[in-house]
């Protein structure tokens, strides 16, 4: 019989304070902790850097969707590994492109298949009725699979688990999942101990006028 694994006390959210860094135009930094309070902090404040740099309603929708899963593994990663590191949050919007960076110190993302090209391509012909499709297909599986993650501290259920990597492929022109450990990142670790995952990911928003 498999001995449940005692989980170690995460770090309160009120000892590490998220804030927004610019450290120049169009680049942006946030530290969190892996609390799925953070989620929320952070979307504020890519919603309010999106619409400063033009970003339109619907290209906003998008973004923030596969953001939010994307630090929503993130966080999931870290609390798997009992570990209260820091979460990084790096993006930039240079024009009409943005670039965002998560950072993690869990044991990574899990494979997933990408969602196929034709069906990227069928959300972008159609784009109102496809994507509200999609968006009843991930809340029915959703809710179907909830799991545990600290929120202001608690544990609570949390159904936003499951399908984070084909939402993320589906929303954004690029995804690339990367590790990171012994002062290394690749893409195919080999020879070095996984400290986490880098998600890097990409949308131009004249794709998608």
């Amino acid at each position: 019989m498999m001995r449940e694994r005692k989980r170690r006390p995460l770090t309160a959210p009120s000892e590490v304070i998220p804030y927004l860094l610019s450290p120049s135009p169009g680049s942006y930094a946030m530290f969190l902790p892996p609390d799925m309070s953070s989620v929320k902090q952070f979307r504020q404040e890519l919603k309010r850097t999106l619409l400063d740099n033009g970003f339109s309603f619907d290209n906003i929708i998008q973004i923030e969707l596969a953001a939010d899963e994307a630090l929503t593994n993130a966080v999931a990663a870290n609390v798997s590994c009992d570990c209260d590191e820091t979460i990084i949050c790096r993006w930039r919007i240079d024009s009409a492109k943005f670039t965002l960076y998560i950072l993690d110190y869990g044991s990574g993302l899990s494979g997933e298949s990408p969602v196929p090209d034709n069906d990227k391509e069928l959300l972008r012909q159609n784009q109102s009725q496809c994507f509200s499709t999609f968006l009843d297909h991930i809340k029915n599986h959703q809710s179907k699979k909830p799991d545990t993650l600290p929120y202001n501290g608690s544990d609570q259920k949390h159904k936003n688990m499951g399908k984070g990597l084909k939402i993320i492929n589906a929303m954004m022109d690029s995804v690339k999942v990367m590790f990171h450990g012994e002062g290394m990142v690749d893409e195919a670790p080999a020879g070095f101990k996984v400290m986490g995952s880098i998600i890097a990911l990409e949308y131009d928003r004249s794709k998608h006028l």
